[in-house]
């Protein structure tokens, strides 16, 4: 496993190219790189924030998919072909970065749609995605998400039978607020998870840094391990959840130590 750090964990305090910079200063050995807005997404911007990082490698990407994923489904052609340029633009930015992964949140839950249950008939729309991701060498990736389309591990199940192609991203903050064990997201994604996000959170639902919380790191590096999992595991912290640096290293070195995270450090990194 690498240990790794997002972008977003500076988003509204500095812009991504900048946050990228501050990101390689840390004990981490891969950043995940949260792409904010439309001027973000192309390979230009990708290759400038792969220089910030200073040979720190980006293992994925991540847009604001809520200005612009449910737009991929749209009953409008017009408005299909908008989004999927939009979507083409992160792909090459994620390119640029060297990243494999788009972090995809897959259709917001709306009340009365009936999206959340609805798969099989997307599925080729899902798949032309996927492929058009794969000649780019990224692989999409649903991320178990509360209030989107793949909110449970039956419909993890779901979406890997309507999707072969995609990978997996595990959220352990989403999973205990759809009300289920991690464990069990684990087990439905088995294989095909490629990319793990946490944060920490108490009996209550509040979210913390790891290590202020409640939730069982070891417990989680254990069972990744069973499973042979060698993927990312990326801190993924609101900024309204620590107000330093230190604050920030500190639970970035009680990941390391309670899920026996080996550093590797990169030979090009400086």
């Amino acid at each position: 496993m690498r240990l790794g750090l997002t972008t977003a964990a500076f988003y509204g305090r500095m812009e991504t190219e900048d946050a990228a910079e501050r990101l390689r200063t840390f004990d981490v050995d891969c950043a995940e790189i949260f792409l904010e807005t439309y001027s973000e997404y192309s390979a230009a911007f990708g290759a400038l924030v792969r220089e910030r990082l200073g040979g720190l490698p980006s293992t994925s990407v991540h847009p604001m998919g809520t200005a612009f994923e449910n737009s991929l489904f749209s009953l409008s052609a017009r408005q299909r072909l908008e989004a999927q340029k939009i979507f083409e633009g992160v792909l090459k930015a994620g390119q640029a970065l060297g990243a494999r992964i788009y972090v995809y949140h897959g259709r917001h839950n709306v009340k009365g749609t009936g999206i959340a249950a609805n798969f099989d008939s997307v599925a080729p729309r899902i798949g032309e995605l996927c492929d058009l991701a794969a000649d780019y060498g990224i692989t999409v990736c649903f991320e178990n998400v509360s209030w989107c389309q793949m909110s449970t591990p039956e419909r993890v199940l779901q979406v890997r039978s309507a999707y072969p192609k995609a990978g997996f991203v595990l959220d352990i903050k989403q999973a205990m607020q759809s009300g289920h064990d991690v464990s069990e997201f684990i087990s439905a994604m088995g294989d095909k998870l490629l990319n793990v996000h946490v944060c920490d959170y108490d009996a209550g639902g509040r979210l913390f840094m790891p290590g202020q919380g409640t939730f069982d790191f070891e417990a989680l590096g254990r069972r990744l391990r069973a499973v042979h999992y060698e993927g990312p595991v990326i801190l993924e912290p609101y900024t309204t959840l620590y107000s330093s640096d230190e604050e920030l290293a500190q639970s970035i070195a009680y990941l390391r130590k309670t899920m026996q995270i080996a550093s590797q450090k990169c030979p090009d990194r400086v």
